[in-house]
């Protein structure tokens, strides 16, 4: 008995991840092949990197950009503030979903901006993108990465600027709110705003160390 419990119990489970995988919005689901794609770009980027590494003592001269490590603390902040998004939408709270929205766009801004100087950094450390393989990839990498965050930049402008001036129209406001896509749309920002902080807070700390 025991065994056919368990039996069904592995059925019914397989049945719900199947029915919540068919109910499943189909941007969504081209969301999360996106991101499984991409992440397995990273991963091959971060072999590579490991094997061009002939020696443990590459880095041994140089420091660990001090901009990387501001631009981490930005990315988890802009995370948290991405997190208000949803919540505050499902509350009708447009105000608040254009604050947080705006707040996000800031600390995405600066991050780009802490990247450079990072670089910059390791630049003036002697690591060059035409130099050591190795240094090389940390540029690849990182600007790889930007480029993904630059993407997540244009789509959280155009819904900023969307409900910053829906707001100001209560016809408008009320259409939007009742508009089951955009929460959908704003759940697809937030979900591969998360996937690009969590891609840097994994190669920052692979990064750190590999100094």
């Amino acid at each position: 008995m025991m065994q056919n419990y368990h039996k069904n119990t592995e059925k019914a489970e397989r049945d719900n991840a199947i029915t919540r995988l068919e109910k499943l919005h189909p941007h969504k689901t081209l969301l999360y092949l996106a991101i499984f794609g991409s992440s397995l770009v990273f991963v091959f980027m971060v072999v590579s990197y490991t094997m061009s590494q002939r020696s443990p003592d590459v880095f041994i001269d140089f420091e660990f950009p001090k901009a990387f490590v501001v631009s981490l603390v930005l990315l988890m902040y802009s995370s948290y503030t991405m997190t208000r998004v949803v919540p505050a939408f499902l509350k009708d709270d447009l105000k608040s979903v254009k604050n947080s929205l705006g707040i996000t766009l800031l600390l995405g801004v600066a991050f780009t901006i802490s990247q450079y100087v990072g670089w910059s950094e390791l630049y003036r450390s002697g690591i060059y993108l035409s130099g050591e393989a190795s240094g090389a990839y940390l540029y690849v990498i990182s600007g790889l990465h930007v480029l993904h965050l630059a993407a997540g930049l244009v789509v959280l402008t155009v819904m900023y600027t969307q409900i910053s001036t829906i707001s100001r129209d209560p016809v408008k406001m009320l259409i939007l709110v009742t508009n089951p896509y955009q929460k959908i749309k704003l759940e697809m920002l937030a979900t591969y705003w998360h996937f690009v902080d969590a891609l840097w807070l994994i190669l920052f700390f692979y990064f750190l160390f590999s100094f």
